[in-house]
Protein backbone atom coordinates (compact mmCIF):
# COMPACT_ATOMS: atom_id res chain seq x y z
CA UNK A 1 0.00 0.00 0.00
CA UNK A 2 1.41 3.36 -1.00
CA UNK A 3 1.63 6.21 1.48
CA UNK A 4 -1.25 8.65 1.20
CA UNK A 5 -1.66 12.09 2.76
CA UNK A 6 -5.17 13.52 2.72
CA UNK A 7 -5.32 17.23 3.50
CA UNK A 8 -8.17 18.52 5.63
CA UNK A 9 -8.84 22.11 6.64
CA UNK A 10 -6.92 22.04 9.93
CA UNK A 11 -5.23 18.63 9.82
CA UNK A 12 -4.12 15.89 7.49
CA UNK A 13 -4.60 12.12 7.55
CA UNK A 14 -1.56 9.90 7.01
CA UNK A 15 -2.08 6.32 5.91
CA UNK A 16 -0.18 3.58 4.12
CA UNK A 17 3.28 4.44 5.45
CA UNK A 18 5.41 1.32 5.89
CA UNK A 19 9.19 1.20 6.21
CA UNK A 20 10.68 -2.19 6.95
CA UNK A 21 13.58 -2.38 9.43
CA UNK A 22 13.53 1.37 9.80
CA UNK A 23 16.62 1.48 12.03
CA UNK A 24 18.67 -0.29 9.37
CA UNK A 25 17.88 2.22 6.65
CA UNK A 26 19.96 5.04 5.24
CA UNK A 27 18.36 8.45 5.41
CA UNK A 28 18.51 11.71 3.50
CA UNK A 29 17.39 14.66 5.60
CA UNK A 30 16.40 17.49 3.28
CA UNK A 31 14.73 20.86 3.35
CA UNK A 32 13.50 23.09 0.55
CA UNK A 33 13.28 26.86 0.59
CA UNK A 34 10.75 28.40 -1.75
CA UNK A 35 9.53 31.73 -3.10
CA UNK A 36 6.14 31.49 -1.40
CA UNK A 37 4.61 29.88 1.68
CA UNK A 38 1.77 28.39 -0.39
CA UNK A 39 2.68 25.32 -2.45
CA UNK A 40 0.50 26.32 -5.40
CA UNK A 41 2.39 29.61 -5.79
CA UNK A 42 5.88 28.50 -4.77
CA UNK A 43 9.04 27.63 -6.67
CA UNK A 44 12.07 25.92 -5.15
CA UNK A 45 15.01 28.30 -4.71
CA UNK A 46 17.24 26.26 -2.38
CA UNK A 47 17.82 22.56 -1.62
CA UNK A 48 19.86 21.39 1.37
CA UNK A 49 20.36 17.80 2.45
CA UNK A 50 22.58 15.54 4.53
CA UNK A 51 22.86 11.75 4.65
CA UNK A 52 22.66 9.83 7.91
CA UNK A 53 21.98 6.41 9.40
CA UNK A 54 21.18 5.07 12.86
CA UNK A 55 24.77 5.79 13.92
CA UNK A 56 24.46 9.49 13.25
CA UNK A 57 24.72 12.30 10.73
CA UNK A 58 27.37 11.90 8.04
CA UNK A 59 28.40 15.55 8.03
CA UNK A 60 30.85 14.97 5.19
CA UNK A 61 28.00 13.92 2.92
CA UNK A 62 25.96 17.05 2.41
CA UNK A 63 24.19 18.50 -0.60
CA UNK A 64 23.39 22.11 -1.31
CA UNK A 65 22.34 24.04 -4.37
CA UNK A 66 20.64 27.31 -5.08
CA UNK A 67 17.90 27.21 -7.71
CA UNK A 68 17.03 30.20 -9.86
CA UNK A 69 13.25 30.73 -9.77
CA UNK A 70 11.37 32.21 -12.70
CA UNK A 71 10.83 35.53 -10.94
CA UNK A 72 12.35 37.65 -8.20
CA UNK A 73 12.29 36.53 -4.58
CA UNK A 74 9.72 38.60 -2.63
CA UNK A 75 11.33 40.69 0.10
CA UNK A 76 9.40 39.06 3.00
CA UNK A 77 10.57 35.62 1.82
CA UNK A 78 14.15 36.85 1.48
CA UNK A 79 14.03 38.25 5.00
CA UNK A 80 12.48 35.04 6.35
CA UNK A 81 14.90 32.63 4.69
CA UNK A 82 18.07 34.70 4.41
CA UNK A 83 18.18 33.92 0.68
CA UNK A 84 18.24 36.97 -1.58
CA UNK A 85 18.07 37.57 -5.32
CA UNK A 86 21.84 38.04 -5.44
CA UNK A 87 22.30 34.54 -3.99
CA UNK A 88 20.38 32.80 -6.77
CA UNK A 89 21.53 35.04 -9.61
CA UNK A 90 23.28 32.83 -12.15
CA UNK A 91 22.12 29.61 -10.47
CA UNK A 92 20.66 26.77 -12.58
CA UNK A 93 16.97 26.04 -12.95
CA UNK A 94 15.30 23.26 -10.98
CA UNK A 95 15.47 20.82 -13.90
CA UNK A 96 19.27 21.13 -14.03
CA UNK A 97 19.84 20.20 -10.37
CA UNK A 98 17.00 17.81 -9.62
CA UNK A 99 18.93 14.81 -10.98
CA UNK A 100 21.93 15.61 -8.78
CA UNK A 101 19.66 15.75 -5.73
CA UNK A 102 17.99 12.40 -6.49
CA UNK A 103 21.41 10.82 -7.12
CA UNK A 104 22.55 12.10 -3.72
CA UNK A 105 19.42 10.65 -2.06
CA UNK A 106 19.52 7.36 -3.98
CA UNK A 107 18.73 4.40 -1.73
CA UNK A 108 17.73 6.63 1.18
CA UNK A 109 14.54 7.30 3.08
CA UNK A 110 13.66 10.99 3.04
CA UNK A 111 13.38 12.72 6.43
CA UNK A 112 11.71 16.13 6.69
CA UNK A 113 9.98 18.46 9.09
CA UNK A 114 6.57 19.55 7.81
CA UNK A 115 7.41 17.76 4.59
CA UNK A 116 3.99 16.17 4.14
CA UNK A 117 2.47 19.65 4.12
CA UNK A 118 5.04 21.59 2.14
CA UNK A 119 8.35 20.08 0.97
CA UNK A 120 6.99 16.87 -0.55
CA UNK A 121 3.99 18.45 -2.37
CA UNK A 122 6.28 21.23 -3.61
CA UNK A 123 8.81 18.72 -4.89
CA UNK A 124 6.03 16.81 -6.67
CA UNK A 125 4.65 20.02 -8.17
CA UNK A 126 8.05 21.10 -9.48
CA UNK A 127 8.57 17.66 -11.03
CA UNK A 128 5.20 17.89 -12.77
CA UNK A 129 5.93 21.41 -13.98
CA UNK A 130 9.27 20.41 -15.49
CA UNK A 131 8.18 17.00 -16.79
CA UNK A 132 10.44 15.09 -14.38
CA UNK A 133 9.72 11.82 -12.55
CA UNK A 134 8.78 12.14 -8.90
CA UNK A 135 11.26 10.68 -6.41
CA UNK A 136 10.42 7.12 -5.38
CA UNK A 137 11.99 7.49 -1.92
CA UNK A 138 9.69 6.81 1.04
CA UNK A 139 9.39 9.85 3.27
CA UNK A 140 9.28 10.34 7.04
CA UNK A 141 8.00 13.59 8.50
CA UNK A 142 9.29 13.97 12.06
CA UNK A 143 6.22 16.01 12.90
CA UNK A 144 3.92 13.10 12.00
CA UNK A 145 6.34 10.69 13.70
CA UNK A 146 6.13 12.65 16.93
CA UNK A 147 2.32 12.66 16.67
CA UNK A 148 2.37 8.88 16.26
CA UNK A 149 4.75 8.32 19.15
CA UNK A 150 2.92 10.74 21.45
CA UNK A 151 -0.82 10.58 20.74
CA UNK A 152 -1.45 12.31 24.06
CA UNK A 153 -0.23 15.61 22.57
CA UNK A 154 -3.28 17.53 21.39
CA UNK A 155 -1.58 20.79 20.40
CA UNK A 156 -0.01 21.53 17.04
CA UNK A 157 3.44 19.94 16.98
CA UNK A 158 6.11 22.56 16.42
CA UNK A 159 9.86 22.38 16.06
CA UNK A 160 10.22 24.14 19.40
CA UNK A 161 8.02 21.53 21.09
CA UNK A 162 10.16 18.66 19.81
CA UNK A 163 13.38 20.48 20.67
CA UNK A 164 12.16 20.99 24.21
CA UNK A 165 11.07 17.35 24.48
CA UNK A 166 14.43 15.98 23.30
CA UNK A 167 16.48 18.48 25.29
CA UNK A 168 17.74 20.86 22.61
CA UNK A 169 18.31 24.55 23.28
CA UNK A 170 15.32 26.24 21.67
CA UNK A 171 17.21 29.55 21.57
CA UNK A 172 19.44 28.06 18.87
CA UNK A 173 16.47 27.71 16.53
CA UNK A 174 15.79 31.07 14.90
CA UNK A 175 12.70 31.12 12.75
CA UNK A 176 13.85 34.29 11.00
CA UNK A 177 16.59 32.40 9.17
CA UNK A 178 16.09 28.70 8.53
CA UNK A 179 19.48 27.92 6.98
CA UNK A 180 20.81 24.87 8.84
CA UNK A 181 17.43 23.61 10.01
CA UNK A 182 17.95 20.39 8.07
CA UNK A 183 20.84 19.52 10.42
CA UNK A 184 18.56 20.12 13.40
CA UNK A 185 15.95 17.87 11.80
CA UNK A 186 18.61 15.17 11.55
CA UNK A 187 19.54 15.45 15.22
CA UNK A 188 15.89 15.23 16.27
CA UNK A 189 15.44 12.17 14.05
CA UNK A 190 18.44 10.58 15.78
CA UNK A 191 16.70 10.95 19.14
CA UNK A 192 13.47 9.61 17.65
CA UNK A 193 15.31 6.51 16.43
CA UNK A 194 16.59 5.96 19.96
CA UNK A 195 12.99 6.20 21.12
CA UNK A 196 11.95 3.65 18.49
CA UNK A 197 14.74 1.34 19.63
CA UNK A 198 13.70 1.75 23.28
CA UNK A 199 10.14 0.79 22.35
CA UNK A 200 11.37 -2.20 20.30
CA UNK A 201 9.75 -0.82 17.16
CA UNK A 202 11.34 -2.61 14.20
CA UNK A 203 9.09 -1.61 11.31
CA UNK A 204 7.62 1.85 10.92
CA UNK A 205 3.96 1.47 10.01
CA UNK A 206 0.58 2.97 10.74
CA UNK A 207 -2.16 0.34 10.37
CA UNK A 208 -4.72 2.96 11.36
CA UNK A 209 -4.90 6.42 9.75
CA UNK A 210 -2.92 9.01 11.73
CA UNK A 211 -4.42 12.49 12.10
CA UNK A 212 -1.86 15.29 12.40
CA UNK A 213 -2.67 18.95 12.97
CA UNK A 214 -1.51 21.20 10.14
CA UNK A 215 0.58 24.31 10.50
CA UNK A 216 -1.46 27.33 11.45
CA UNK A 217 -0.43 30.94 10.99
CA UNK A 218 2.27 31.87 11.60
CA UNK A 219 3.20 28.90 9.41
CA UNK A 220 6.42 27.07 8.83
CA UNK A 221 7.20 29.62 6.19
CA UNK A 222 6.20 32.55 8.32
CA UNK A 223 5.61 35.54 6.07
CA UNK A 224 3.82 38.82 6.55
CA UNK A 225 1.48 38.38 3.62
CA UNK A 226 -0.04 41.82 4.02
CA UNK A 227 3.33 43.46 3.56
CA UNK A 228 3.99 41.29 0.53
CA UNK A 229 0.89 42.70 -1.12
CA UNK A 230 1.99 46.25 -0.36
CA UNK A 231 5.66 45.96 -1.28
CA UNK A 232 6.98 45.82 -4.81
CA UNK A 233 8.89 42.51 -5.18
CA UNK A 234 12.66 42.77 -5.13
CA UNK A 235 14.22 42.58 -8.58
CA UNK A 236 17.38 40.88 -9.73
CA UNK A 237 20.25 43.06 -10.90
CA UNK A 238 19.57 42.37 -14.57
CA UNK A 239 15.85 43.06 -14.14
CA UNK A 240 16.60 46.32 -12.35
CA UNK A 241 18.83 47.39 -15.24
CA UNK A 242 16.13 46.59 -17.79
CA UNK A 243 13.47 48.46 -15.79
CA UNK A 244 15.78 51.45 -15.34
CA UNK A 245 16.58 51.45 -19.06
CA UNK A 246 12.87 51.35 -19.93
CA UNK A 247 12.11 54.26 -17.60
CA UNK A 248 15.01 56.38 -18.87
CA UNK A 249 14.14 55.69 -22.51
CA UNK A 250 10.46 56.38 -21.84
CA UNK A 251 11.07 59.85 -20.42
CA UNK A 252 13.72 60.63 -23.04
CA UNK A 253 11.60 59.55 -26.02
CA UNK A 254 8.51 61.29 -24.63
CA UNK A 255 10.55 64.50 -24.37
CA UNK A 256 11.83 64.10 -27.93
CA UNK A 257 8.29 63.42 -29.18
CA UNK A 258 7.21 66.68 -27.58
CA UNK A 259 10.15 68.47 -29.21
CA UNK A 260 9.08 67.18 -32.64
CA UNK A 261 5.73 68.86 -32.03
CA UNK A 262 7.49 72.02 -30.83
CA UNK A 263 9.60 72.29 -33.99
CA UNK A 264 6.74 71.52 -36.36
CA UNK A 265 5.50 74.75 -38.02
CA UNK A 266 1.88 75.81 -37.77
CA UNK A 267 0.24 77.18 -40.89
CA UNK A 268 -0.60 80.88 -40.66
CA UNK A 269 -2.96 82.08 -43.38
CA UNK A 270 -1.88 85.69 -43.04
CA UNK A 271 1.76 84.74 -43.46
CA UNK A 272 3.92 82.83 -45.87
CA UNK A 273 5.12 79.28 -45.83
CA UNK A 274 8.51 78.51 -44.42
CA UNK A 275 11.12 77.37 -46.87
CA UNK A 276 13.89 76.98 -44.33
CA UNK A 277 13.81 73.18 -44.19
CA UNK A 278 12.57 70.85 -41.50
CA UNK A 279 14.50 71.30 -38.20
CA UNK A 280 12.40 68.61 -36.50
CA UNK A 281 14.14 65.98 -38.65
CA UNK A 282 17.25 66.33 -36.48
CA UNK A 283 15.14 65.32 -33.49
CA UNK A 284 13.50 62.49 -35.46
CA UNK A 285 16.90 61.00 -36.32
CA UNK A 286 17.69 60.83 -32.59
CA UNK A 287 14.21 59.72 -31.54
CA UNK A 288 13.74 56.77 -33.91
CA UNK A 289 16.64 54.54 -32.73
CA UNK A 290 15.95 55.27 -29.06
CA UNK A 291 12.26 54.52 -29.53
CA UNK A 292 13.11 51.27 -31.32
CA UNK A 293 15.26 50.17 -28.36
CA UNK A 294 12.42 51.10 -25.98
CA UNK A 295 9.96 48.95 -27.95
CA UNK A 296 12.37 45.99 -27.95
CA UNK A 297 12.91 46.21 -24.18
CA UNK A 298 9.18 46.66 -23.52
CA UNK A 299 8.34 43.66 -25.71
CA UNK A 300 11.02 41.55 -24.02
CA UNK A 301 9.76 42.52 -20.55
CA UNK A 302 6.18 41.75 -21.62
CA UNK A 303 7.24 38.37 -23.02
CA UNK A 304 9.13 37.46 -19.83
CA UNK A 305 6.25 38.47 -17.57
CA UNK A 306 3.53 36.64 -19.49
CA UNK A 307 5.64 33.54 -20.18
CA UNK A 308 6.44 33.03 -16.50
CA UNK A 309 2.74 33.43 -15.67
CA UNK A 310 1.80 30.93 -18.37
CA UNK A 311 4.21 28.37 -16.97
CA UNK A 312 1.88 28.16 -13.97
CA UNK A 313 -1.21 27.87 -16.16
CA UNK A 314 -2.17 31.58 -16.08
CA UNK A 315 -3.70 32.75 -19.35
CA UNK A 316 -5.43 36.09 -18.88
CA UNK A 317 -8.00 36.53 -21.61
CA UNK A 318 -9.04 39.73 -19.88
CA UNK A 319 -5.54 41.19 -20.12
CA UNK A 320 -5.22 40.26 -23.80
CA UNK A 321 -8.67 41.69 -24.53
CA UNK A 322 -7.73 44.92 -22.77
CA UNK A 323 -4.53 45.23 -24.82
CA UNK A 324 -6.38 44.54 -28.08
CA UNK A 325 -9.14 47.05 -27.30
CA UNK A 326 -6.58 49.65 -26.20
CA UNK A 327 -4.56 49.12 -29.39
CA UNK A 328 -7.67 49.44 -31.53
CA UNK A 329 -8.72 52.64 -29.76
CA UNK A 330 -5.27 54.20 -30.07
CA UNK A 331 -5.13 53.21 -33.76
CA UNK A 332 -8.48 54.92 -34.37
CA UNK A 333 -7.27 58.08 -32.63
CA UNK A 334 -3.96 58.03 -34.53
CA UNK A 335 -5.72 57.74 -37.90
CA UNK A 336 -8.15 60.48 -36.94
CA UNK A 337 -5.32 62.79 -35.91
CA UNK A 338 -3.48 62.03 -39.18
CA UNK A 339 -6.49 63.08 -41.28
CA UNK A 340 -7.05 66.14 -39.13
CA UNK A 341 -3.51 67.38 -39.79
CA UNK A 342 -3.88 67.09 -43.56
CA UNK A 343 -7.41 68.44 -43.45
CA UNK A 344 -6.04 71.61 -41.86
CA UNK A 345 -3.38 71.72 -44.62
CA UNK A 346 -6.10 71.25 -47.27
CA UNK A 347 -4.67 67.95 -48.46
CA UNK A 348 -1.44 66.02 -48.78
CA UNK A 349 1.67 67.12 -50.66
CA UNK A 350 0.52 65.32 -53.83
CA UNK A 351 -2.79 67.22 -54.04
CA UNK A 352 -2.68 70.40 -56.14
CA UNK A 353 -5.03 72.32 -53.88
CA UNK A 354 -3.00 71.62 -50.76
CA UNK A 355 -1.08 74.40 -49.03
CA UNK A 356 1.92 72.08 -48.98
CA UNK A 357 1.64 70.97 -52.61
CA UNK A 358 4.97 69.69 -53.92
CA UNK A 359 6.57 69.75 -50.47
CA UNK A 360 8.49 66.65 -49.45
CA UNK A 361 6.63 63.61 -48.18
CA UNK A 362 7.85 64.53 -44.71
CA UNK A 363 7.88 68.28 -44.22
CA UNK A 364 7.99 70.90 -41.50
CA UNK A 365 4.18 71.18 -41.43
CA UNK A 366 3.23 67.51 -41.24
CA UNK A 367 5.76 65.97 -38.80
CA UNK A 368 3.10 65.50 -36.14
CA UNK A 369 0.87 63.56 -38.51
CA UNK A 370 3.36 60.73 -38.11
CA UNK A 371 4.99 61.37 -34.74
CA UNK A 372 2.56 62.20 -31.95
CA UNK A 373 1.32 60.88 -28.64
CA UNK A 374 -1.06 58.47 -30.38
CA UNK A 375 1.52 56.80 -32.64
CA UNK A 376 3.93 56.74 -29.68
CA UNK A 377 1.38 54.93 -27.50
CA UNK A 378 0.42 52.62 -30.37
CA UNK A 379 3.97 51.31 -30.60
CA UNK A 380 4.08 50.58 -26.87
CA UNK A 381 0.73 48.81 -26.99
CA UNK A 382 1.76 46.68 -29.97
CA UNK A 383 5.02 45.69 -28.26
CA UNK A 384 3.02 44.45 -25.26
CA UNK A 385 0.76 42.36 -27.51
CA UNK A 386 3.73 40.94 -29.43
CA UNK A 387 5.36 40.05 -26.11
CA UNK A 388 2.19 38.22 -25.08
CA UNK A 389 2.09 36.37 -28.41
CA UNK A 390 5.73 35.26 -28.21
CA UNK A 391 5.19 34.14 -24.62
CA UNK A 392 2.21 32.05 -25.69
CA UNK A 393 4.13 30.42 -28.55
CA UNK A 394 7.23 29.63 -26.48
CA UNK A 395 5.64 28.77 -23.13
CA UNK A 396 6.20 25.00 -23.52
CA UNK A 397 9.88 25.42 -24.32
CA UNK A 398 10.69 26.68 -20.83
CA UNK A 399 12.17 24.64 -17.99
Amino acid sequence: MRMKVQMLEQAYVLSGLFIKDVLEQKFCVFELEATDDQVQNAEVMDIRAVRMDSMGIQEGQTFHTYIKPSGPIPQPIATSTGIYNADVEGSPRFSKRYGMFTDFANGCVFVTYGGYEFDLPLLQRECARHGLPEPANPCIDIKAMFAGLHPEVEDEITMEMMMDYYGFETTSHKSGNRIGNYMLIGHIWMDMMQELRARSIQHLEYPEPLIVKRFQLPSKRSVDTSSRKLRFPALTNSQRKVMLSILVLFFLTMTLTGMVDLFTFRLRWNGGLSGNGNPALLIVFLLVPLYAVLLCLTGAASCYFFREKMRDGWYSGGMLSFLVVMTGTISWLAVGYYYRIFHDLVGATSESGSTIFRFGEWDQYSNTAFINIFTYSLGISLSLIIGYGIAFLTRKQRG
